[in-house]
């Protein structure tokens, strides 16, 4: 799965001999609570190494910090907070969530079972006769259940404000629930809804992980007339390799929106300027920002969603990909160009910045900057004569990016970056003299290529190199982006 879970997790396999096996079955053959202990046995197994431990079911997804139980207590229990026929039937007390120091409770939770009037939940409560305990307030363990089950109506009890979800004006810490069973619609959209209203990107993003088993990166449906019209390339095509190089991610194409999302509303803005927001970006949690600056394009959008730093790409994803697997990388020995801009202007705004009375071509070893969309060299010759310069001019394009930078980068070439061109906007931000060279005019072109020697290159190509790896090349970069999302 990815990302892998930011956690020290120890597996005890011990549950094997019940697999096939559904809650009926189990009930039917008598052993429904002995599965239900295996609660009790991991406790055990975590007390032998730590101070305390607090147990939660799988089904549960942690909304907020949990930072208020009482240490000075044996035991922490969950009530359910239900109508008290349900807690006369089922137990006053949630199975699904328990928190002791004490080693003594887990095996006389076991106890308590063989007599209890319902399985595993009656017994607690039996734990909380002997031991000292506190109890987790109505903000805990929100369970599906509670909604169709509790004394009176709750609904008008959750609120949302950015960033926070809200049971009766305190932070929900977690909601359990079963998100693909048809029982708990009502509450699962409820839940949903709220944590769109509080913009709630990473819980947001992991539930729909759970909904659909995997993460789905969605694409416009081409061909679009007008604004959403796009040629399928660019960042475009890396979803489809994401698909490729990690099993839980998919693609799916959609009709009714111009942009690129992360299910649920995770907003990737593709397109090089702001020119492409309309309205959709209303119902965004978060804008992760690929070309521009999220200190300027950000700025301007940032009262309407949270705006990121993203990753940029190549023209051709698939292409460069291809041609770097074939052909790698060359060392410094072997470059016959010394450095190299290639590139054209098609409209005033590249023309405005390439097509200038600056004389790079003096002092740049191949220099071709055309007017028009007509390019000299197919890509792969262009690809190519990156690959075989030791540095490359990156000038600013329509969006102060361009392919260029990754596309060098992609290469080991050390990237010239000239005036405008946007290098912090990075999840992992561009460092000068560790991934390219900050050049304002050719004179100094001229004498930052004479001061850098032959070592220094060799370190700044490896680190071009291994930038692009992690951040853009499809076997790492998406890893290395739902990591960012949801832990950075």
């Amino acid at each position: 799965m990815t990302p892998q879970p930011r956690l020290q997790i120890a597996w005890h396999i011990e549950l094997d001999k019940y697999d096939g096996m559904d809650r009926q079955q189990m009930e039917n053959r008598g052993v429904w609570s002995e599965f239900q202990m295996a609660k009790a046995k991991i406790i055990q197994k975590a007390l032998l190494l730590e101070r305390d431990t607090l147990l939660l079911d799988s089904d549960i997804i942690i909304t907020d910090t949990i930072d208020d139980i009482d240490l000075t207590k044996e035991l922490g229990v969950s009530p359910h907070y239900m109508k008290d026929e349900i807690h006369e039937k089922y137990g006053l007390y949630n199975g699904g969530m328990l928190w002791t120091k004490n080693k003594k409770v887990a095996s006389d939770w076991i106890l308590f079972t063989r007599k209890s009037r319902y399985f595993d939940q009656a017994s607690i409560e039996d734990l909380a006769r002997k031991y000292s305990h506190f109890e987790f307030g109505e903000n805990y363990n929100l369970q599906a259940w509670r909604l169709t089950l509790s004394s009176g109506p709750i609904i008008q009890n959750f609120s949302s404000s950015l960033g926070s979800l809200q049971y009766k004006n305190k932070p929900i810490k977690f909601i359990h629930t079963h998100f693909l069973d048809k029982r708990f619609a009502g509450f699962n959209e409820l839940i949903i809804n709220h944590l769109k209203k509080a913009k709630m990107y990473k819980i947001l993003a992991i539930i729909y992980r759970v909904l659909q088993n995997k993460w789905v990166l969605r694409l416009p449906l081409q061909p679009i007339v007008g604004l959403g019209h796009h040629k399928n390339d660019s960042y475009r095509e890396l979803p489809i390799l994401f698909m490729i190089n990690n099993r839980d991610v998919d693609v799916v194409y959609d009709t009714t929106t111009i942009h690129c999302w992360i299910e649920p509303n995770i907003l990737t803005y593709d397109r090089p300027t702001l020119e492409w927001c309309n309205k959709e970006l209303l119902n965004a949690s978060l804008l992760l920002l690929g070309n521009g600056d999220v200190n300027v394009e950000g700025e301007q959008i940032k009262d309407i969603v949270t705006v990121k730093p993203w990753i940029f790409w190549p023209r051709k994803p698939m292409l460069l990909e291809k041609t770097l697997r074939i052909n790698g990388i060359l060392q410094y020995d072997e470059r016959q160009i010394n450095s190299i801009f290639i590139g054209n202007f098609e409209n005033s705004v590249q023309e405005k910045y390439r097509n200038t009375h600056v004389s790079w071509k003096d002092v740049i070893s191949e220099y071709h900057c055309i007017a028009g969309t007509e390019h000299k060299f197919t890509h792969e010759e262009y690809l190519m004569k990156l690959r075989n310069s030791k540095y490359g001019l990156c000038l600013r394009g329509y969006g102060s990016k361009c392919h260029r930078e990754v596309e060098l980068m992609a290469f080991g070439t050390v990237p010239l970056i000239a005036d405008g061109v946007s290098v912090d906007s990075y999840m992992e931000p561009l460092i000068e003299n560790i991934h390219y060279l900050k050049v304002s005019s050719p004179d100094e072109i001229k004498t930052k290529l004479d001061a850098t020697s032959h070592e220094q290159w060799n370190n700044m190509s490896k680190s071009c190199y291994e930038w692009y790896q992690r951040n853009v090349h499809s076997k790492n970069a998406w890893n290395h982006m739902i990591s960012e999302i949801l832990y950075g």
